[in-house]
């Protein structure tokens, strides 16, 4: 009985005669595998059981198809737990996001300062860090909870506004954040290898280690200066 996104539709044949309101949100999850939005619109009575895990169950709630015999199911409070079947899987697949995630920090961080010169590899890292909060800190959040909300199932009513989401397809959300997620891995790649083709060694050097690391020639002269100035 939970709604489809385009539209709200809880009344049904089994509850039109229970008067039930939408400002109640109780769900409870019948014997058929059903999520209700409440006891009321699974057509159960006021009263309830406790059963020994100290959760409310229904009886004899109209909604609540039951197969193996002809009198109406139950139902218990709460929501209906859902069993993933890929959940290894899924851990496997989101541990290596991760690694690679945080790998290529370390290598961004090199290039970076590799690319620019002495004197501004302060300043390069400033305004590397300004642009990975502005278009990575800000946007971010907005759009990834922009895609959570497209898989919203049920709708807070708060005197007419919208609230908060009160069910989620986890299907829907699943399918919206992977195709998010590889969006912006590749963008990623596409940015990292524009930036390693379009790269150009400082003049002078063919791998711009020169421009940063200092020579022996100058290295020996400091040496020199100090054993000088010791003996003076």
């Amino acid at each position: 009985l939970l709604p489809q996104p385009e539209g709200l539709e809880l009344t049904a044949a089994c509850n039109a005669a229970c008067g039930c309101q939408l400002e109640h949100y109780n769900p409870v999850c019948g014997s058929d595998g059903v999520l209700y939005f409440s006891p009321c619109h699974a057509g159960c009575p006021a009263t309830a059981e406790t059963s020994p895990g100290g959760r409310k169950v229904y009886r004899n709630c109209s909604c609540v198809s039951q197969n193996f015999s002809s009198g109406f199911g139950h139902a218990t409070a709460g929501k209906c737990t859902s069993a993933c079947q890929t959940k290894p899987l899924l851990l496997v697949f989101v541990f290596v996001v991760i690694f690679f995630t945080f790998l290529s920090s370390i290598p961004a961080l090199t290039a970076t300062l590799r690319c620019v010169s002495d004197q501004q590899r302060s300043f390069a890292l400033g305004i590397q860090w300004i642009v990975v909060r502005t278009l990575g800190g800000i946007p971010g959040p907005i759009a990834f909870g922009w895609v959570i909300d497209k898989a919203c199932l049920l709708w807070q009513n708060q005197c007419g506004h919208q609230g908060s989401c009160f069910v989620y397809q986890n299907a829907a959300m699943s399918r919206y954040m992977l195709i998010a997620g590889l969006v912006y891995k590749v963008l990623g790649f596409l940015f990292f290898a524009i930036a390693c083709f379009q790269y150009k060694p400082p003049s002078g050097s063919s791998d711009g280690s020169e421009d940063s690391l200092p020579s022996q020639s100058s290295a020996s002269n400091n040496a020199m200066d100090l054993q000088l100035q010791s003996n003076i």
